[in-house]
């Protein structure tokens, strides 16, 4: 017995030094002699689980180390990775289980703790998971992944200075790790600074030439501030590193149209048909054939795609869309009609004069706001910075109550927000503009908040700017992916400026696009008289600034000059679209 016992552990230590020389075939079938001899040999068990898990079949992982489990209950290294294979599996419930008892038998389990901290991620749960990865570098402060993960989370709240600080940090303790890099990246850029996303991004790509990720938000930033050359070659690098990547693909073609030939289109159907495509490649894989129909004037097809297209992306981010959706539809209605603030004196009166854009997406309101930020007169631009929104939602959830509070302290918070985003300056006169186009949603807040700001209602006729939704993949909105509740959320917003109008007949300006373009010094003029600006022929040319920015879908229109648009263009379509005629009479 003693002469097996010692074969067994001989057999191990082989197995071991295969693992470790990543021969797993050689250690794997070590460990199952060993375990045909003595079916409870702890050590085989775990290394066999990791074996599994490197291979990536979590299931017979799991089967493993559950054994492993009945052998040693309280093996902590066992419960924790009991929990990363259900994690793995998608049994996010049971992994939490596991890392909690992890955590009773020891609350200074780092793994533990950081598999807790990504639990709670996964599931939205982010307060929850920045407490554990906070509580996973307080006891491990050179644990590099930790910080990332922990940055990546204060960029889910919101926390931006705080999300620099701990990428910062991940770097500090790893400055081989690229995707912190990457990440740091996204958060300058969100922050609309292009000079160290830039540089974070070729940072980057420096340690992993690889990185096709990086290659693509490099891409992105560069098509942002308008250097299309150089975005190019970015997104053409993407494709080398990602060739099966459809989304590659998709953004290379809006800056270069002659890269959809017929070998691209033969390559998009072979790999949406593959049975390994994922959703979100199947949906930039249709998005493309759409642009084939589309040249082609196949309009029925076009749709088509654009429709499976749609299916395929809000799928691909079911479970954010769905909340998405939910918020558009239910609980913003719900502020709109009942959120408030509380005016205790008499006086309300501000020096803060915003500028707010409000409409639907896809109506001309960068044009818009190009135009106002671009005369001779300074005025900072806050494209679709989401300020309000976000501040009424934390607010009520903060209070438990549609009342916000005081106007005054309500006021100072907010624009506290402004100011850290660089928009309110006593330089510039206290004037920006705000683009968040959902803004309609608060008018009345806005009225009671900042008594001196100035509401443009951007409107476009109803089928383009509907059909150029359609046509347009608005990555962030949940309800543009599908056509029921485009028609849905549009009928929400001209109901809502129709009965605000008649409350506060002067409170909002009509700017009408199709005017616009056909008489834009005239519309202009208009325009800045009611923003109490001065006009300026710099209005009109705000194409020809060096510092232009723009993160929307008409990034490219707003670097040329004003020119018509031709309502024919989308007659086409409307006949695909006849039965939203019946249930909304605004669009017949």
């Amino acid at each position: 017995m003693k002469e097996n016992k010692f074969t067994l552990k001989e057999t191990f230590t082989v197995a071991l030094e295969n693992y470790k020389k990543k021969k797993f075939l050689a250690a794997e079938s070590l460990c199952n002699k060993i375990l045909s001899i003595d079916p409870d040999h702890f050590e085989s068990l775990v290394l066999l689980s990791n074996i599994h898990a490197v291979n990536g079949n979590f299931s017979k992982a799991k089967e493993s180390l559950t054994r492993a489990n009945e052998i040693k209950p309280n093996n902590l290294s066992v419960l924790n990775n009991l929990g990363t294979a259900c994690r793995e599996l998608g049994n996010i419930k049971e992994a939490m289980n596991f890392y909690e008892k992890v955590i009773k038998f020891n609350p200074n389990h780092t793994n533990a703790l950081y598999n807790l901290g990504i639990g709670f991620y996964n599931v939205k749960e982010f307060k929850k998971a920045k407490n554990f990865f906070k509580r996973t570098v307080e006891i491990q402060p050179n644990f590099a992944i930790a910080f990332a993960s922990l940055a990546n989370v204060n960029v889910e709240l919101r926390e931006y200075e705080n999300a620099i600080s701990n990428f910062q940090k991940a770097i500090e303790i790893n400055p081989k790790l690229a995707g912190a890099y990457n990440n740091l990246g996204l958060v300058f850029r969100k922050l609309n600074d292009y000079k160290n996303a830039i540089s974070c991004y070729e940072k980057a790509i420096e340690i992993k030439t690889e990185h096709a990720s990086a290659h693509h938000n490099l891409g992105a930033a560069l098509k942002e501030i308008g250097q299309f050359d150089k975005a190019i070659k970015s997104h053409e690098e993407a494709i080398k590193y990602e060739p099966e990547n459809l989304a590659n693909y998709y953004y290379l073609s809006e800056l270069k149209k002659e890269i959809l030939d017929i070998n691209l289109k033969n390559k998009i159907e072979k790999i949406i048909k593959s049975n390994q495509s994922t959703k979100r490649n199947s949906a930039f894989g249709n998005y493309l054939l759409s642009k084939y129909e589309q040249k082609s004037k196949n309009y029925e097809k076009e749709i088509n795609y654009l429709i499976k297209g749609h299916q395929y992306f809000f799928e691909s981010k079911k479970e954010k869309f769905k909340l998405g959706v939910k918020y558009c539809f239910d609980d913003v209605m719900q502020i709109n009609e009942g959120a408030k603030v509380e005016i205790l004196g008499k006086k309300n009166d501000s020096e803060i004069k915003p500028i707010f854009i409000v409409g639907v997406p896809r109506c001309g309101s960068t044009l818009v706001e190009k135009i106002i930020g671009s005369g001779a007169k300074f005025i900072p631009m806050g494209e679709e910075t989401a300020i309000l929104e976000n501040f009424i939602n934390e607010k009520i959830l903060e209070k438990k109550s549609l009342n916000l509070g005081d106007v005054i302290s309500v006021r100072n918070e907010l624009s506290d927000i402004y100011k850290q985003k660089g928009l309110i300056s006593e330089k510039y006169d206290y004037t920006f503009t705000d683009k968040s186009l959902n803004n309609f949603f608060y008018l009345e807040l806005i009225k009671e908040i900042y008594p001196k700001a100035k509401i443009i209602n951007c409107e476009r006729n109803i089928l383009s700017s509907i059909m150029s939704i359609i046509q347009n993949n608005l990555t962030e909105l949940a309800w543009a992916h599908d056509i029921d509740n485009i028609f849905k959320y549009f009928n929400n917003y001209l109901e809502i400026i129709k009965n605000y109008k008649e409350i506060n007949p002067n409170f909002i300006y009509n700017l009408e696009f199709e005017k616009l373009v056909n008489n834009p010094e005239e519309e202009s003029k208009k325009l800045m008289k009611f923003c109490e600006l001065t006009w300026d022929k710099k209005c009109l040319e705000f194409y020809k600034r060096k510092d232009l920015i723009s993160k929307t879908a008409s990034n490219l229109q707003i670097r040329e000059t004003i020119y018509k648009h031709s309502l024919q263009k989308y007659l086409p379509y409307k006949k695909y679209l006849a039965k939203y005629g019946e249930k909304y009479s605004w669009f017949n």
